[in-house]
């Protein structure tokens, strides 16, 4: 076996056992920073640049190899990604001008989406330590270098060396500042695992072949590079974490292993890195492509990975050993196809802020052949129309029910789905609703993953979405061990029903209340005797019923919060209905509780103190917002129907009623709709004994009757 050296304390290793023994009791790691150049010319097979090392040659050999590396990145290398997301930039959609501009602005370090610049040293280099506002998200960014693509084309689109100067000052002073650390340690925000695969990928190889040309970017800054990348690798290949983070370390791994072959330690790095890639795969991803995260954004980010991995072994002929790539992927963005919303963006479930641009769904069409892809990606200017509106992702948990897929389309979103792991959400039974063209009831969002912020106790919280506090307090799957650690599921999360005049859902939430904090207090009051229930009925294509049921063993207070969207107007008639109107369209949504309820409706808008009534826009960003709470005190168990009807601009909105029925001969929900041209009678039951609601009998677990304004039958669901 050949001998391969890793500055380990001087020590060589004989063999790819001792690299896996070294994986568990950790190397302690020396950067080759320091090696010697003809020991570190030794950590390549420099047979590749046609020229053998000797004592005698090493300053000529080092210039081959860069001479070698000139070639290389000339014949083809990594392009930036084209989603630079720390910077909220999509680079294929800007022009040369707007992409100069944007660079411009990063010489003046005005590159982060927060608004806060670095601070800088006597030296005017960066403080890559200091963190204006005390987020570790923030400093995280910081040291992923996600600016640099940008300087390095737009270096190339006009010669301007302002930008390889930038670029080479940084690159240089951050390997000084941030030495490698001599073991895995997460804290350390140069050197956390998902930064330093995550920089490799998106930053560094893309802006090692931008600014080889610039004569700034000299062979001593090659070097310097080329040592970092290696120091990078062999970080990548010894250590690892979980989920996400370890997808983004090993696509790190894997692409150095693929552009920077001709260390000898390359072929190792891929065969790790490919190999925890494949298994991966397996563990996050679920049975109808959902991720084990149940994350809008996570879905879209480990898609972003899964793809870059794609695209890698298809430019080199590889494969991993046992997962289908392809599949997985295909099965992923049908899952996104789907929760989109009719103006082509993506509900926030759970820490779902990373956004993306829905358009990445019509280059998936082209790639998997997927018609209905490129449909959805192109808003119906291109493609088939998927053969389906309404859809049950099982194992996510996430039930959409659709009318149509026009950009008028009513669309509601009911999250029934596991926690999720650490970016999970106290969301069980959470809606969203879209209306012809407009967010009615929405996800609050995330805002931060500062654990000591009090906003991230409330964006995280039951209090952000919209389900029901107990006694003003909030689920907490959190507290469980279990559901931080998310594995892949293979249950149906709900009742799920889809027909072709309705859609149902039903699921429950048992798993206790209690005031909200992100970690478990030494000594809790729980509140564990309630069953919360939510049905939701969908009657294609008009509006939506949701029932609550709380059943307790005591009295207590519960309230039902509906957010919406920050530029929603919430009025309250004095009928106790509730209008969300998007005033500069004249789109409403109106919230009208069954005539036999007595709730107290109040609205509350950007209050601190509690915190409620907050929408997150971005990372530390966060707007007033209303919220509707329909209260009930003191009481031992409640079934509250109330209806959600969306009306079109210029409809007529005083022809909607909504009251309950009685029923005869079982047991069962029923309810009748009034409009000016008939009525709708709704049955829900848990058995199919026979019922009598209003003028009609049923069987089903659900009917529903549509009449005309004589009574005559008009259509007639049944679900038996």
């Amino acid at each position: 076996m050949d001998l391969r050296y890793l500055e380990n304390g001087g020590i060589w290793l004989k063999s790819k056992i001792k690299h896996k023994l070294l994986g568990y009791i950790g190397p302690g790691f020396s950067s080759v920073q320091k090696l010697p150049d003809q020991k570190f010319l030794e950590l390549f097979n420099i047979e590749c640049i046609g020229k053998r090392i000797s004592k005698d040659d090493v300053s000529s050999s080092l210039s081959c190899l860069i001479e070698y590396y000139g070639k290389k990145v000339k014949s083809g290398w990594l392009a930036p990604p084209k989603a630079i997301t720390d910077l909220r930039l999509n680079l294929d959609q800007i022009g040369h001008e707007e992409l100069n501009d944007q660079a411009d602005s990063i010489l003046q370090f005005k590159f982060m989406p927060s608004n806060h610049s670095p601070r800088f040293t006597k030296d005017d280099d960066i403080d890559w330590h200091f963190n204006p506002i005390s987020s570790r998200e923030w400093i995280l960014r910081l040291h992923r270098h996600q600016w640099w693509p940008v300087l390095g084309l737009a270096y190339l689109n006009t010669g301007d060396e302002r930008y390889a100067i930038a670029f080479v000052k940084q690159m240089t002073d951050w390997i000084l500042k941030n030495p490698l650390p001599r073991q895995k340690d997460e804290r350390n925000h140069a050197w956390r695992l998902m930064e330093v695969g995550l920089r490799l990928r998106v930053s560094w190889i893309p802006s090692f072949g931008l600014f080889f040309e610039s004569p700034f970017f000299d062979n001593k800054a090659k070097l310097k590079m080329l040592r970092s990348i290696y120091d990078h690798a062999r970080f990548l290949y010894f250590y690892k974490t979980n989920r996400n983070h370890l997808l983004r370390e090993s696509n790190g791994l894997a692409h150095a292993s693929a552009y920077f072959s001709e260390f000898k330690e390359a072929r190792l790095w891929q065969e790790k890195a490919l190999s925890r890639i494949d298994k991966e795969i397996a563990r996050q991803i679920n049975s109808d492509g959902s991720h084990i995260e149940v994350s809008t954004g996570y879905q879209w980010l480990v898609v972003d990975e899964l793809e870059k991995t794609y695209d890698l072994l298809s430019a080199y002929n590889l494969f991993l050993p046992k997962e289908d790539l392809k599949t997985s992927l295909e099965k992923m963005y049908n899952v996104l196809s789907n929760l989109i919303r009719p103006d082509g963006t993506f509900p926030e479930i759970n820490d779902g802020f990373v956004r993306w641009d829905y358009s990445r769904l019509e280059d998936a069409g082209k790639r998997f052949g997927r018609k209905d892809f490129i449909y959805v990606g192109t808003a119906g200017k291109e493609g088939v129309e998927p053969t389906t509106n309404s859809i049950g992702l099982k194992d996510a948990g996430f039930f959409i029910m659709r009318s149509d897929w026009t950009k008028d389309a009513r669309y509601l979103l009911f999250d029934a789905g596991p926690y999720g792991g650490p970016h999970g959400h106290e969301d069980k039974l959470s809606i969203e609703v879209f209306a012809y063209g407009k967010p009615f009831i929405v996800d609050s969002g995330s805002y931060t993953y500062d654990k000591k912020d009090p906003y991230r106790n409330y964006f995280v919280g039951s209090q952000a979405h919209n389900t029901v506090l107990i006694n003003g307090k909030s689920q907490i799957r959190r507290w469980k061990k279990e559901n931080l650690k998310p594995v892949t599921m293979s249950e149906n999360q709900a009742v799920w029903i889809s027909h072709e005049g309705f859609d149902y859902a039903e699921a429950s939430y048992s798993d206790g209340y209690s005031e909200f904090s992100l970690q478990k207090p030494g000594n809790p009051k729980i509140i564990n005797d309630v069953i919360h229930t939510r049905k939701i009925l969908f009657v294609k294509p008009d509006y939506w019923i949701v029932i609550d049921s709380l059943n307790a063993a005591e009295n207590h207070d519960y309230e039902i919060l509906f957010h919406a969207s920050p530029d929603i107007k919430v009025n309250i008639n004095n009928d106790s209905i509730v209008e969300f109107l998007a005033h500069q369209d004249d789109v409403r949504l109106y919230l009208m509780p069954e005539d036999s309820l007595s709730f107290k409706i109040r609205v509350i808008k950007g209050c601190e103190a509690p915190i409620q009534g907050w929408y997150s826009v971005d990372h530390h960003k966060k707007v007033p917002s209303s919220v509707v709470v329909f209260s009930t005190e003191g009481v031992q168990n409640i079934e509250s129907a109330i209806l959600l009807y969306p009306f079109s601009a210029g409809s007529n909105r005083d022809m909607v009623s909504f009251k309950k029925l009685k029923v005869s001969k079982g047991r069962c929900s029923a309810f009748a709709v009034n409009f000016s041209h008939g009525i709708d009678y709704l049955m829900l039951s848990n058995n199919y004994e026979p019922k009598k609601f209003g003028p009609f009998q049923a069987k089903g677990i659900i009917a529903i009757v549509r009449t005309d304004e004589n009574g005559r039958i008009l259509n007639r669901y049944e679900e038996i």
